[in-house]
């Protein structure tokens, strides 16, 4: 009885085996997808390129064997279709392995397709199971998103890692493809995504962030430059920190600070049954470069610069805003949102013209900024009479 007993126990374990095994594919008959984009050529046809880790390249970690040497650890291929997975099904004859995108680290948008508009071809993201949620999404400005998966990296494998940490570097929460699908079925913000583009040396730059408007097919609105989206960022809760430098009259010099700490508040308000927002930034700073002829230790000096940057930096937000309120009329702040929480009857009101609405809104900033860090050093190394 009881080899009878051992023997039911070992063919149990062998059916748990081979039925667990049997539609399992070993790393090395896979190729993992880094970073995926999408484009629009110039005949008007929908394209995507995947960035393939060439495992013998990185030491072999998924293959189990081979050395780095100076081998390419990335491959490059396209392909075109009337979707995304139809383009990936013409992108799978070219390779003797199956894609697999769980890997996937970024997702890149060229300029082109940005402004015909992405919400016919972002369904595959949601749907399919083996997508990466995670993957953080770019523009790419001023060219196809192809070419930048082509740079070669300057300190990781992939350029898509590289990207991964630049948002760390900038202080900026990452921004997930989860994040823009957040944003594109709320019922009063607009995504606004993270830009790129490239260098004359063939190198990416961080270039500020885009509007898609969408209601209106997630199609391109506008750009906002690398401060704005600071500032935009700061507004939404998605910073964490930047640098912002400035001319103070007083001092007869430039003073730069380094922004930490930083909070947000919107108020609604009604009056007259009219809506008006009040935005209430606050910031603590260090003070990381002084060339005027003031000395930060003395309370007096140390308010002359909080009052300047404050009021500056006041001034540009509120600028900003009016910028977008104008030009784009696109609601980036979250502003319908906010209502749709606070006030969700006059919302019900409000959210069918709601671009009208935001593009007429009265919007009042204001901004603190303490600085809770002098430096190293008292006045201006170089002592300014």
């Amino acid at each position: 009885m009881k080899r009878i007993g051992k023997l039911n126990i070992i063919l149990l374990l062998m059916v748990a085996i081979l039925t667990g095994c049997w539609d399992l594919r070993e790393p090395n008959q896979l190729a993992f997808i880094n970073s995926a984009s999408m484009d629009l050529t110039k005949d008007g046809k929908f394209e995507i390129s995947s960035q393939i880790a060439i495992p013998a390249a990185i030491g072999g970690s998924l293959d189990g064997g081979g050395s780095a040497g100076d081998k390419k650890s990335f491959h490059v291929v396209s392909a075109t279709g009337k979707n995304f997975m139809d383009a990936g099904q013409n992108l799978q004859t070219q390779l003797s392995r199956q894609l697999f995108y769980g890997h996937r680290q970024t997702i890149l948008v060229g300029q082109t397709l940005a402004e015909y508009g992405i919400s016919d071809f972002v369904d595959m993201f949601i749907r399919n199971p083996q997508s990466e949620m995670r993957s953080t999404i770019y523009v790419v400005k001023d060219g196809l998103a192809k070419d930048l998966l082509s740079l070669e990296p300057n300190f990781d494998p992939f350029t898509s890692t590289e990207l991964v940490s630049q948002q760390h570097i900038l202080f900026m929460k990452p921004y997930y493809y989860r994040n823009f699908l957040t944003e594109a079925l709320s019922q009063g913000t607009n995504p606004l995504l993270p830009v790129v583009s490239m260098t004359p040396l063939k190198k990416y730059v961080y270039s500020g962030a885009a509007i898609l408007n969408k209601d209106n097919g997630l199609k391109l609105a506008g750009f906002l430059n690398t401060q704005e989206s600071f500032y935009t960022n700061w507004l939404t809760g998605k910073q964490g920190g930047f640098v912002i430098t400035s001319y103070v009259p007083q001092g007869k010099g430039n003073v730069s600070l380094k922004m930490q700490k930083l909070d947000q508040r919107i108020q609604v308000n009604l009056v007259n049954d009219q809506i008006q927002i009040d935005v209430l930034l606050a910031g603590k700073a260090a003070i990381v470069e002084n060339n005027a002829n003031l000395d930060p230790t003395t309370r007096k000096d140390l308010q002359i610069i909080q009052d300047e940057f404050s009021q500056k930096t006041q001034k540009s937000i509120q600028q900003l805003i009016d910028k977008v309120q104008k030009q784009y009329k696109t609601d980036i702040f979250g502003f319908g949102e906010v209502i749709h929480r606070k006030h969700p009857k006059k919302w019900k009101n409000l959210e069918k013209d709601w671009s009208n609405t935001f593009s007429q809104l009265q919007v009042s900033v204001k901004v603190e900024i303490v600085c809770k860090d002098p430096g190293q050093t008292t006045s201006s190394i170089m002592g300014r009479p």
